[in-house]
């Protein structure tokens, strides 16, 4: 039987006898993967009371059921776990680190792993976080607020938030 390249999904076959079977692991398939939602990946041991839909990223180090699948998802269906590698690009929404995490060959640990946000061809949040000194006292407080408002609006500018 073949499979689509990129997430392995059943495709069905000319003449095959009972083609709902295929049609209903490759839909199945599609859910464990559409909108990743991941319980936790701290989790070494599978769960004694998993519900049907829970999925975990598989740790190193993993026992049970899920030893040796390292990196993999573990998706409950009901009545067992399912394995799925995930492809480069898969992005999941770690529940309790409250975190996407992307995989390109490995999960990113903290979050997006991009250097600076592109939003309609603009560069924006990519420079480093600069120091703004705060107004401090004296007579000449007009100076020092203008100063500070200057630094303000160069730093915004740098991140791409204001032209």
């Amino acid at each position: 039987m073949g499979e689509t390249d990129r997430h392995h999904l059943p495709l069905l076959a000319a003449g095959q006898a009972q083609k709902e079977v295929t049609h209903n692991e490759a839909l199945a398939a599609i859910d464990r993967q559409l909108h990743l939602a991941i319980i936790s990946r701290q989790l070494a041991i599978p769960p004694a009371t998993p519900v049907a839909g829970d999925a975990y990223l598989v740790p190193a180090g993993a026992a049970g059921t899920w030893a040796g699948w390292t990196g993999a998802i573990a998706s409950h269906d009901g009545f067992g776990w399912a394995i799925t590698f995930p492809v480069r690009g898969c992005v999941a929404w770690i529940i309790d680190e409250a975190c996407f995490s992307v995989f390109d060959g490995g999960w990113s640990s903290q979050g997006w792993p991009v250097d600076a946000l592109v939003i309609a061809g603009r560069r924006v949040l990519g420079a480093p976080p600069a120091a703004v000194a705060a107004p401090d006292g004296g007579s000449t407080i007009d100076a020092e607020s203008r100063a500070t408002i200057t630094s303000l609006l160069i730093t915004l500018r740098n991140q791409g938030i204001i032209a």
